[in-house]
């Protein structure tokens, strides 16, 4: 391996991000949609909004993708880029909090703008491996970060 600190680090970015996909997106998010943001809305309708919430952001990351990954392919300022990004999903996350009941598509827009960062900060980190590792270790330390982000 190239730099035992930088695999580790690599691997523990992994862990950390895990727990935004596993937490945020997965578990919190939808619960505290449909009893608290969405307070008195039918359920179908806090159904619909949330899927279309979650569309959106997928569009929106579906759409700057390609960017992203040609500037992490091509780009100096990976690290930069991860760091803006990952800040952007931790500043939109921790901004929930302010989002008062039934005040839904605050809590979209916010979470939307979360999911953005988490996944813009994932093609840099992504494109960060080949600089972590060796070819012949590649496989290794991508394993190790995928095992620890799920353990």
């Amino acid at each position: 391996m190239n730099n035992k600190k930088a695999v580790w680090g690599w691997a523990l970015y992994d862990w950390a991000n895990s727990a935004f996909a596993t937490t945020v997106m997965a578990g919190f998010f939808p619960i505290f949609f449909k009893k608290f943001w969405s307070s008195g809305a039918d359920v179908n309708l806090s159904t619909a909004q949330l899927g279309i919430g979650n569309s959106l952001a997928s569009l929106l990351v579906a759409l700057m993708a390609p960017v992203l990954g040609a500037i992490a392919d091509k780009g100096s300022a990976k690290k930069k880029f991860l760091i803006f990004f990952a800040y952007l999903g931790v500043l939109m996350t921790a901004s929930l909090f302010m989002v008062k009941e039934g005040q839904w598509a605050w809590a979209i827009f916010i979470y939307a703008m979360g999911v953005i960062g988490f996944s813009g900060a994932n093609v840099f980190y992504d494109s960060l491996l080949p600089s972590v590792a060796s070819e012949d270790k590649i496989d290794f330390v991508s394993s190790l970060g995928f095992s620890m982000g799920y353990s």
